[in-house]
């Protein structure tokens, strides 16, 4: 059992006694004899009433913080005129549905004005109906001044054709929600000659939730932005800007962060608490749940677990203008790990005393927990809450709630009860709690909503054609990206800029970096759609394509094209394209005519206005000659060199290819770095992009290896003729068979035929290229047989294991008085050849190098396909189409 360092008292505004039951059942917190608060008595409120979730066998439901779509029937939608007890209570849903079927309300959000309520509410289960054909969430709108209600999209199939949830307005009357809809991505799958389909969140468990905008009336429904995973809980802040919870779960990523993007989905950036996440009680996950805007410009959210056992938590202020992480302030250099250490300045706890945060079922916060809360923007520092005070669950009782006293704390097994949130208002000047109205045995308020009026929020027109974007960009589906310096990591040049930007003093092939991968993330289905067997991920838990490569110019900077409305990860490579550098955290989308600015790699991850200084502030005046550069290649002030080439030139274009020319060295100082370019064009096997986009990229071009049809061929290919004329491939050594069809031991005991394995649908080579394999020999008869070799046996601690008498149990002793370790035979394994993801660190290349066992074997195109598919992270279908069905 863990509780808190103290309890503060919960005092009653406008009484001289203490609230008795502060640490109590949470059963006798009536007000229905208080006189209401005459500051707040005007402004309307709003809330969610429901019964105290209980699944079918009795067991209590948690909240799952990641699950947009969470269905928990039981709830009711209520209104009052004012923030009292004794104001009469509308049932806003009442009799939409059936007598006695239940359904689910929640994400409650007024207008700026006043005058209007969204919210998501999702209709009954229907019986013996398939998943799919249950009904979805729905965005509802309720007017105060008419008292009407509507459901925002009229029309049922349009209603019905998605998930909508997390509704707000924006200034020009437009609703931003988030939903599985997925329109314009389910728009480019077609494009790419796959099914319609909603995309499963990386860690493919359901589908997932961006941000959509649609018109008041519901038409014009579009979509904002491109995440692999949710993005989800949108509000708009004063700035015009959509704030919103961004999970990224990227391969190793895992984190909930607020991020913020235009109405127009631009300008996708961080804000908040990225490196934040382990904030809870003594460094436990925790996430900022449903962020509100508060009267001061801080964002109030609920500290709470991801999946939370008590639909509650913290009350947390986050100072979002002056912090981008809860020790980050946005004017100082960049940290490392800026939420790790230190005082925590970027948020506040709003809470009257300690509140425990964490998923710890033996947990017991003695100062309850806050479900939901709301600013009342009635210029007092009041706000309205759903708080459950602390409850413990008599064990010997399961029907008899306890006091939190020490007394009862003292009890052995002693657990919390299950949360009685009731509506208070909350007093941050003196820490007190009013209550509104008693809690109700079985029920809880989860939402909760005021409708004070607060000034509209700036509007953000979407940016258009001419002067803000570039038509023919638009047009044509693309976006720029420019990155000053791949080199710079948390504000540090980790290169020397200086050195590298000079031809006379660093020669191309002395650049670490040399061109900048474009990788793209494959949308998955889900099983309905198409149940590929997971074989088909190989290594990886992933699917990737190719999107091109560009040229990382002398000083660290890359200007080039990137396709739209796509999830997007870069990094930087050696000269064979292989991958020198982690790639992208997080995804990062752009928008049509886009124009995405970052100091680093971390695309999207910082927020533009909490980077520090670029460590590449490009040319210092206009006019502005690199030195020992081409003399026509002439910079303005602050451009860095791929801003300079790409005015003087056009936006470098990817390529599906690596090609390198010398564009910057002057030949009066020395001569231009060699030219090469290693092309699928010239591989003799099937090339894993179209023709037209190795001659010409667009934005829909895209680079799909699949190992059996693109690198297994390489191992089958016949080869030039050896000097005695026989033909050469792969197989001929690296298989279990010689050319006469006798038995051998594959070349580097690595074979590399295509006979099927019986334990997946993988090839052999497959899984001898990329996982450590067993060492195999002849025996005296001619048959493969592993090599076996004795090794000391060890106990779990890893001590080595003697022999003993049977009979006395002591040790046995050989002629030198020493133990005897018991010996077992084992197999002997050779490393893997290729490194999933980090080709640059796998053996198999060295083979190929000067003066390697295998130099000239195989070309530097097929090298670096083999590269390319490698870093990808081994899969064994990258597009889940091709792959077998399960």
């Amino acid at each position: 059992m863990r509780v808190p360092h103290f309890l503060f008292p919960c005092i009653v505004a406008g009484t001289s006694f203490l609230l008795l039951n502060c640490g109590g059942n949470g059963e006798s917190n009536s007000s229905s004899g208080t006189k209401p608060d005459a500051a707040v008595a005007d402004i309307p409120i709003a809330y969610v009433k429901r019964s105290v979730p209980f699944d079918e066998d009795g067991e209590f439901i948690n909240q799952e913080g990641l699950n947009p779509s969470q269905f928990v029937p039981g709830a009711e939608l209520f209104v009052r005129e004012r923030a009292d007890a004794n104001a009469a209570e509308i049932n806003l849903t009442d009799g939409l549905f059936p007598e006695g079927e239940l359904y689910d309300v929640k994400d409650l959000v007024a207008s700026n004005d006043g005058t209007k309520l969204l919210f998501a509410m999702r209709a009954p289960e229907l019986e013996n109906v398939d998943p799919d054909e249950q009904p979805t969430w729905n965005i509802w709108e309720y007017n105060l001044e008419t008292e009407t209600l509507r459901r925002v999209i009229a029309n049922d199939i349009t209603a019905e054709d998605g998930q909508d949830v997390s509704p707000a307005y924006l200034p020009d009357g437009r609703i931003v929600f988030a939903s599985n809809r997925q329109l314009r991505s389910k728009a480019i799958l077609l494009d790419d000659g796959k099914p319609q389909y909603e995309a499963q969140t990386d860690n493919r468990r359901e589908d997932g939730f961006v941000l959509h905008v649609m018109d008041e009336d519901g038409a014009n429904i579009s979509q904002l932005t491109y995440n692999q995973s949710h993005d989800y809980q949108p509000l708009v802040l004063a700035s015009g800007q959509i704030a919103y919870n961004r999970w990224s779960n990227k391969e190793a990523t895992n984190r909930l962060s607020l991020f913020t993007t235009r109405p127009d989905g631009q300008d996708t950036q961080e804000l908040y608490g990225y490196n934040s996440q382990s904030t809870g009680t003594d460094g436990a996950d925790a996430i900022f749940y449903h962020p509100r805007v508060m009267a001061d410009g801080r964002l109030l959210a609920v500290l709470r677990a991801r999946e939370s056992s008590n639909w509650g938590g913290d009350l947390v202020a986050i100072d979002i203008d002056n912090y981008s992480d809860i020790n980050q302030d946005v004017n100082q250099p960049i940290t490392d790990e800026p939420g790790l250490a230190g005082d925590l300045p970027g948020q506040e706890s709003l809470a009257f005393g300690d509140i425990i945060v964490d998923d710890d079922p033996t947990t017991i916060s003695l100062n309850g927990y806050f479900a939901a809360a709301t600013d009342l923007f009635d210029d007092t520092a009041r706000l309205l809450v759903a708080w459950s005070d602390c409850r413990l669950q008599d064990p010997d009782d399961d029907t008899r709630v306890l006091a939190c006293l020490d007394s009862n704390l003292a009890i052995a097994d002693i657990t919390e009860a299950r949360p009685l949130y009731s509506l208070w208002i909350y007093n941050l000047e003196n820490n007190t709690l009013q209550p509104l109205f008693a809690a109700t045995p079985g029920y809880m308020y989860t939402d909760v909503v005021a409708f004070g009026p607060r000034a509209e929020d700036t509007f953000l027109a979407d940016r258009q054609g001419g002067v803000e974007l570039d038509q023919g960009l638009v047009d044509n589906a693309l976006a720029e990206l420019h990155i000053r310096n791949v080199y710079e990591v948390a504000g540090v040049d980790i290169a020397g800029i200086s050195l590298l930007a000079d031809p006379a003093l660093t020669t191309a092939d002395d650049r670490p970096a040399r061109f900048l991968k474009i990788e793209k993330a494959v949308s998955l289905p889900d099983r309905d759609v198409y149940d590929f067997d997971g074989s088909a991920f190989g290594f990886a838990n992933n699917m990737r394509e190719i999107i091109g490569y560009v040229p990382v110019e002398p000083d660290g900077s890359v200007k080039t094209l990137i396709p739209t409305d796509v999830a997007l990860a870069v990094s930087i490579t050696n000269a064979l394209g292989q991958r020198i550098s982690g790639t992208t955290s997080v995804w990062f989308s752009a928008r049509p005519g886009e124009r995405i600015e970052s100091n680093d790699l971390s695309v999207g991850l910082r927020r533009l206005d909490a980077t520090h200084d670029t460590t590449n502030p490009g040319a210092p005046m206009n006019g502005y000659h690199f030195p020992n550069t081409e003399p026509l290649l002439i910079a303005q002030a602050g451009e860095t060199m791929a801003e300079a080439w790409s005015r003087m030139n056009g936006t470098r274009r990817p390529s599906v290819d690596l090609i390198f020319n010398d564009d910057w060295t002057d030949t009066a100082v020395r001569a231009k770095d060699a030219s090469f370019s290693y092309l699928y064009a010239n591989l003799l096997t099937a090339a894993p992009a179209s023709d037209a986009c190795q001659s010409e990229w667009v934005a829909a071009c895209r680079t799909v290896i699949n190992y059996q049809d693109h690198i297994q061929p390489l191992w089958d290919l016949d080869r030039p003729p050896d000097a005695m004329n026989n033909v050469i491939t792969c197989i001929a050594c690296h298989s279990r068979q010689d050319a006469m069809g006798a038995t051998q031991v594959p070349a580097g005991q690595l074979e590399l035929t295509q006979s099927q394995l019986d334990t997946n649908n993988h090839y052999r080579s497959f899984e001898e290229l990329a996982a450590d394999d067993i060492v195999y020999e002849l025996d005296a008869e001619g048959i493969l047989v592993p090599v076996m070799v004795p090794v000391p046996e060890v106990d779990a601690d890893g001590n080595i294991v003697y022999e003993t008498d049977l009979v006395t149990g002591d040790l046995i002793l050989d002629g030198n008085g020493d133990p005897i370790p018991v010996i077992q035979m084992t197999t002997v394994t050779e490393p893997r050849a290729l490194i999933p993801g980090n080709a640059a660190g796998s053996r198999f290349f060295d083979l190929f190098a000067a003066g390697g066992s295998h130099a000239g074997y195989l070309s530097n195109d097929e090298l670096k396909l083999i590269g390319e598919w490698i870093d990808l992270g081994g899969q064994y279908y990258n597009n889940p189409f091709d792959a077998p069905e399960n």
